[in-house]
């Protein structure tokens, strides 16, 4: 059985790149293949509690994080250095994201990569 990484860098409400790689996700995982998740970037947009994207936005990609468990899919990474602000904000940022995400720091970050015998970055 392979090991696949999905890695969410594009926005969730740019294009379809990100929706597709969680549909990827979820494909496979109902294939049982083992599946982990990492986002960053413009993705992490898709981490944020209570959204309300508009028709214009599109679906609200947010709401399938909470059926990820279903699918045996437990692990979500995002690299720790992107979500640290300094100052209030840092404490805000962690209030408003989707507490399912284990946060890596940079080391950790580099290698996620090579864990993996196939990564799909969208």
């Amino acid at each position: 059985m392979k090991n696949t990484l999905i890695h969410l860098n594009s926005s969730p409400y740019t294009g379809l790149a990100c929706k597709e790689g969680l549909d990827l996700a979820l494909v496979l995982a109902t294939f049982e293949q083992a599946v982990d998740l990492c986002v960053s970037g413009p993705a992490l947009a898709l981490l944020t509690l209570n959204q309300q994207p508009d028709a214009l936005h599109g679906k609200n990609l947010h709401k399938l994080l909470e059926g990820l468990e279903f699918y045996d899919i437990d692990n979500v990474y995002i690299e720790r250095s992107e979500t640290e602000h300094p100052g209030a904000k840092n404490a805000e940022l962690a209030q408003n994201t989707w507490s399912g995400v284990t946060a890596l720091n940079t080391q950790q970050w580099q290698r996620l990569f090579s864990q993996y015998q196939q990564v799909f970055r969208f």
